[in-house]
């Protein structure tokens, strides 16, 4: 694995700043519902020295001086539910806008945090708790990690959504409420849907007011966390404060596989078949997964290459086969 923002612990030294014990809750929650049910749990960084204000100006001055720009979103933050995230309109003074952060109506969101020391520190012991926590070996089968932090004005609106990372959300300042829906339920969230997001459309989830109901709603408050599935659709609306909230994010292989399953049946719906959905046939995952496999990079260099190199290739592939039909037929 080439990704190489994943956390490597002999590195990394610890910091006597930080919470003896991070994530304060109950074994059999984390066991029984890991990755396959929403649920709170709680921790102990509200209030930390790492997420008060002028720390953050600090973290975002110091990436915007190594020119890593693109690990910083920023947009006006009260939209509606249903924006796009690629229609969103952004905003250009980032530092002014987390130092002004309660009246400048902006949402920022800070990627990768973990490049600095001090957040480095955070995000290994965090992992190591929900190591524990879910009786996983998650750092052996960890093919990215990634630590963003949200930084919302009041009444902010975080426009409903999909993700392909596992997300452990920890609420550290002021409040919001999430509405989370179930990501296995096909009326909310088709197979379709899921298929076009993994060849590639981002934005394809459509939020409908309708089914609203069947979302289950966490005030979140400091010290207060929840974790997400993946692909679980979910939207936020801050409180009347300021919203600091830390997500760690990351890929798990058998995920990484699962998501070839989706991308080779988009291809075949596109043939005007009706592909068996994923977990229905273990033999026929298992020849999507290799057939897929044939042609995804075997050390991937990014995130987005980790899920989408082989159905790049694929698209690649066939746009040269439709150039070859297209002379052997002008020739005809």
């Amino acid at each position: 694995m080439s990704v190489d923002n994943l956390l490597e612990p002999s590195s990394i030294k610890s910091d006597p700043k930080l919470p003896e014990q991070i994530i304060e809750t109950d074994f059999s929650n984390f066991r029984e519902n890991f990755n396959s049910s929403h649920f709170m749990f709680s921790h102990n960084l509200a209030g930390h020295p790492l997420f008060e204000i002028p720390r953050l100006v600090e973290l975002a001055n110091t990436m915007l001086s190594q020119g890593r720009t693109n690990k910083i979103q920023s947009y006006i933050s009260k939209v509606p539910v249903e924006q796009k995230w690629n229609q969103r309109p952004g905003i250009k003074h980032i530092n002014e806008a987390i130092a002004h952060i309660g009246e400048s109506d902006s949402w920022v969101m800070l990627e990768d945090v973990q490049v600095d020391p001090e957040y480095a520190a955070l995000i290994n012991q965090i992992i190591t708790e929900l190591e524990t926590l879910t009786g996983k070996p998650l750092r052996k089968q960890m093919t990215w990690l990634g630590a963003y932090i949200f930084i919302g004005s009041p009444n902010s609106i975080t426009p409903y959504h999909i993700d392909s990372e596992l997300n452990f959300l920890f609420q550290i300042q002021g409040e919001k409420d999430m509405s989370l829906f179930n990501q296995s339920d096909r009326s909310v969230l088709s197979e379709e849907e899921i298929e076009k997001f993994y060849v590639g459309d981002l934005n394809v989830a459509n939020y409908r007011e309708d089914n609203q109901s069947k979302a289950k709603v966490y005030h979140l408050q400091p010290g207060k966390g929840l974790h997400h599935p993946i692909l679980a659709p979910h939207w936020a609306k801050n409180g009347h404060n300021v919203s600091v909230a830390l997500s760690i994010l990351f890929y798990l292989r058998p995920y990484d596989l699962k998501a070839r399953i989706y991308q080779v049946n988009s291809y075949l719906r596109r043939l005007g078949l009706k592909p068996t959905p994923p977990d229905k046939s273990a033999l026929k995952d298992r020849l999507k997964i290799f057939a897929l496999g044939l042609l995804s990079d075997r050390r991937p260099k990014s995130k987005f290459m980790i899920l989408r190199s082989g159905v790049l290739r694929l698209k690649s592939l066939e746009g040269k086969l439709k150039q070859f039909i297209n002379k052997i037929v002008k020739k005809i």
